[in-house]
């Protein structure tokens, strides 16, 4: 999975923006969501990206898992990610 290639991420101190070059939107995200996209550039899949999640965020019951992989087909949905 990769960042579509008209979508640029930015890190910042709150999280990160994504930044959708084609209608000009932007999308703040929070540090979870941000971990989410900093996976993705670096290459990870879907089933990587929570496993790093669950250890990089200590998610025990799973919550953060759960809104990562939702964030995950919300991206998808939007065409802000290719396979």
């Amino acid at each position: 999975m990769k960042l579509a290639k008209y979508v640029k991420f930015r890190e910042e101190q709150f999280g990160g923006v994504l930044f959708e070059t084609r209608s000009e939107q932007v999308f703040t995200l929070n540090p979870t969501a941000a971990a989410v996209v900093r996976a993705i550039e670096d290459g990870d899949g879907e089933g990587d990206i929570v496993g790093r999640l669950l250890d990089d965020f200590n998610d025990h019951d799973g919550v953060v898992a759960c809104e990562a992989a939702a964030f995950i087909v919300a991206l998808k949905e939007r065409g802000l990610v290719e396979e």
